[in-house]
């Protein structure tokens, strides 16, 4: 796993999250952008702690539930991820309170992007979601895992970085064609 990626990936959904916090107001319309900054929201905790783990050489298979990679951490990482978020919003600092909180948006990111196929999202608090990102985001810089984008030293023409497009743009084609074959003739995907 390229792990500079995740860690890169794990920032730019914080920030996207963060931004759409700031920009957020329910003068406007309150729920135009409460969805997106949910599903950013617990999606920049799930890289997060998919960045935690495999930085701490623990794997984590195909698990996208936050409170089981929560768990998957080091006591001692989830010990100072609870007292930062103590030390930072005192009303979570009760670690039982926190877990369950915890617990309700394990799966919010599965559950309130697809809420319109009539699932039942929870209903969780959304400042703690904030806290907790946060905690999660200042973990990992302070166990110093951060990269940077950096311009490449790769001195490719355009015509070989244009047949890298393609090729990818017809391999992505080609396994969606097949994929969707495949459910067309009562074949499981």
């Amino acid at each position: 796993m390229n792990n500079e990626c995740l860690v890169h990936q794990a920032k730019a959904f914080y920030n996207a999250y963060a931004a759409l916090e700031q920009i957020s107001d329910p003068a406007d319309d309150p729920m135009l952008l409460f969805i997106p900054r949910i599903v950013n929201g617990t999606f920049a905790v799930e890289i997060t702690l998919k960045a935690i783990l495999t930085e701490q050489g623990i794997g984590y298979g195909k698990e996208h539930n936050i409170k089981s990679l929560f768990d998957l951490l080091p006591q001692s990482i989830r010990n100072s991820m609870w007292l930062f978020l103590a030390t930072k919003k005192p009303e979570y600092a009760d670690v039982q309170k926190c877990e369950k909180e915890l617990v309700i948006m394990s799966d919010a990111f599965v559950k309130w992007r697809y809420c319109f196929e009539g699932n039942n999202p929870p209903a969780f608090d959304i400042s703690f979601l904030s806290a907790f990102a946060n905690a999660a985001i200042y973990m990992m810089f302070h166990l110093g895992y951060n990269v940077s984008v950096q311009s490449s030293n790769l001195s490719e023409s355009a015509e070989e970085i244009e047949k890298k497009f393609t090729d990818n743009r017809n391999t992505n084609y080609q396994n969606c064609a097949n994929y969707l074959n495949r459910k067309k003739n009562g074949g499981t995907a």
